[in-house]
């Protein structure tokens, strides 16, 4: 499947370009290799679906991502685009129980993120790092009164959630 072409075929919606990506990532057709092959070819808005994809999928299905997933997500936390921004987060939040000893770099962009205007940046970083607080690496950690603290300077009640939901989990595992 070639993926640039199909995210250019103006005859399909985005959602159905997602769609089918979404299937060819969960039938094996389209890998980590194939979708770094875009970076440089796609413009942001046609990587955002490629990375909506790929956060769909994760969020059902997080085993079917490997390490290269989350190199390649990192790099967009930090994205120029919001879109990217989110959807990298989102990324990266469902699959950092798979690589516990490899989210440093992913964690130090996600907090920088945490200060961002936009909501929905924020939202999606509270996200990846409210699942990153309850791996036993983190609850222990540095990160669980990082967390803790954004939570408390945190005003938009849907992005609070996201912290206290990795926090009550975090505090279960501190004992």
């Amino acid at each position: 499947m070639d993926i640039a072409d199909l995210l250019r075929n103006k005859e399909m919606k985005s959602i159905e370009k997602r769609a089918e990506i979404v299937e060819g990532i969960k039938t094996k057709l389209i890998g980590i290799q194939d979708i770094l092959q875009l970076k440089d070819v796609l413009d942001d808005k046609k990587m955002a679906v490629v990375f909506e994809a790929m956060e769909a999928v994760t969020a059902k299905e997080a085993g079917l991502a490997d390490k290269g997933w989350l190199l390649f997500a990192q790099d967009y936390i930090t994205s120029e685009s919001n879109s990217l921004k989110r959807e990298a987060s989102r990324l990266v939040g469902n699959i950092a129980h798979l690589f516990p000893d490899d989210l440093d770099a992913a964690i130090s962009r996600l907090l920088e993120n945490t200060k961002n205007d936009g909501a929905v940046v924020r939202w999606a970083s509270a996200y990846a790092l409210g699942r990153i607080v309850p791996i036993p690496k983190y609850a222990n950690g540095d990160l669980f009164d990082v967390v803790s603290e954004l939570y408390e300077q945190e005003e938009d009640n849907g992005i609070k959630n996201q912290y206290l939901s990795g926090l009550k989990k975090a505090r279960k595992l501190r004992g």
